[in-house]
């Protein structure tokens, strides 16, 4: 006669913080990775890029650079923007307002997120819009760089945006808090 099997137990999920994440790293468990996000406490392994969303992603970052210029904001380029200690995503732009960040930054100084999409669309739409609107970003940009357009939301009401609103390459969009930085796809990025 078999013993009864007892159900299995579920360990309980442990959520990583920022600073566990760099005490990893610097102990050598996160050797030969280069690209790391954490989000919602989940350490996320970030592949690397293709072509086509280098491409687009650096030259709307330049464009950023070049028209912001001497004035007081600062433009990551995929690099690491920590929104709370279990949120430390690495879009492909933002924009924030005074210098560098120096450890989480506010949702007040977060102006802009932008992600380039060419093959994680869906994430971004989902997930990705749906952390930056927990950490209350005011503009989130998803530039689908396949279909030329662009998903800008906005104005976020209790942890969610609205339905996006489509802009395509022919059109120009300015951020609200940034409106003489104009972005139009087809004169700054051209794809294909």
């Amino acid at each position: 006669m078999n013993a009864p099997v007892a159900p299995a137990v579920k360990a309980p999920r442990h959520e990583f913080t920022w600073e566990e994440l760099q005490d990893l790293r610097a102990k050598g468990f996160m050797a030969g990775v280069k690209r790391l996000a954490l989000h919602d406490g989940d350490i996320v392994h970030m592949p690397d890029d293709g072509d086509l969303h280098i491409s687009v992603a650096m030259r709307v970052g330049q464009l950023f650079m070049a028209e912001l210029r001497g004035q007081p904001y600062f433009v990551g380029v995929q690099t690491t923007l920590r929104l709370s200690r279990k949120n430390a995503p690495m879009p492909d732009i933002y924009v924030l307002a005074g210098g560098p960040p120096k450890g989480e930054v506010p949702a007040e100084k977060i102006l802009l997120v932008v992600e380039v999409a060419d093959t994680s669309l869906k994430a971004d739409l989902t997930e990705s819009a749906s952390r930056y609107a927990r950490h209350g970003v005011g503009e989130f940009w998803v530039i689908d760089a396949n279909a030329r357009v662009i998903h800008v939301h906005r104005d976020p009401q209790d942890g969610t945006y609205l339905a996006p609103t489509l802009i395509a390459a022919a059109d120009a969009i300015a951020p609200r808090a940034l409106p003489t930085l104009w972005v139009c796809l087809d004169q700054i990025a051209p794809i294909g």
